[in-house]
């Protein structure tokens, strides 16, 4: 194990050779009322947040009051979201149905995160670029004015087009420093497991979307990066392989560690 994380660091270190994030960390080290927003790459698998969740509730440490909300449309640019919208609507997450199908009002509290991220191509097509960066600092105000910490996901290649992962990486850093804010390196992480545990595969027959070991390796990261804990050993699994989820685990920490240490 310890030869595979030698290989991972000088991948990590070639790939980030001057792209480095400058945040490192979210001003809230536990948020609990979580936002993400996105399209079908957190929707497939009934949704990254649900893994996301169930990892931080693994972890007695953290507590027991997170919740995470998704706004996915298919197909999507953040372009397409209206955040000042979703961060007002005194609805979102103010009401729940129990077991016996009787409404149950929720207390309704502020976000204190937004994990955002763009359509596969938007941040480096030509086409795309300019305006997937005008719209990171637009979204990156509305939440800040809104005392909402604002954070992007940084997207991963497809199966057949490794080439992608570091120009995506780039796009992602560039946006985020500009804006002071976090991005988590989802992306390289893909990156590490396509390269050097092929037989883990992380996408559905499409080569895009997120296959559900996919989906949990995107959760790793998030869980990795935002809240500064390993998941090494955490009891949820997503009902997958314990090995194959074990390495995964191994990958995520191992990966957001060198992203932030700049290893």
């Amino acid at each position: 194990m310890k030869i595979l994380f030698a290989v991972w660091f000088l991948m990590i270190t070639n790939l980030l050779f001057a792209l480095s994030p400058d945040k490192k960390s979210l001003e809230n080290d536990n948020p609990e009322q979580v936002l993400m927003i996105g399209n079908s790459f957190i929707y497939y698998n009934n949704g990254m947040h649900n893994p996301l969740v169930n990892l931080i509730r693994a972890d007695k440490s953290l507590g027991k009051d997170h919740r995470i909300r998704k706004i996915t449309i298919n197909g999507s640019s953040l372009t397409w979201h209206n955040v000042k919208t979703y961060i007002s609507n005194p609805f979102i997450g103010s009401f729940t149905f129990d077991k016996n199908n009787n409404l149950v009002n929720l207390e309704k509290k502020p976000f204190e995160l937004a994990i955002m991220h763009d359509c596969s191509r938007c941040p480096i097509s030509e086409a795309t670029k300019p305006m997937f960066h005008k719209v990171v600092d637009v979204h990156s105000k509305t939440l800040k004015d809104a005392n909402i910490e604002p954070a992007l996901m940084m997207t991963w290649a497809y199966k057949d087009k490794s080439s992608m992962t570091k120009k995506l990486a780039k796009e992602y850093i560039d946006a985020a420093n500009r804006n002071n804010i976090l991005v988590i390196p989802v992306g390289l992480a893909f990156a590490e497991i396509n390269k050097n545990f092929p037989a883990i595969n992380l996408y559905t027959r499409d080569k895009r979307h997120p296959s559900k070991l996919g989906t949990y390796l995107a959760a790793c990261v998030i869980f990795s990066s935002v809240y500064k804990k390993t998941p090494e050993g955490n009891s949820f699994l997503f009902g997958l392989d314990p090995n194959k989820a074990k390495i995964i685990q191994q990958v995520a920490w191992q990966v957001s560690s060198d992203f932030y240490t700049g290893k």
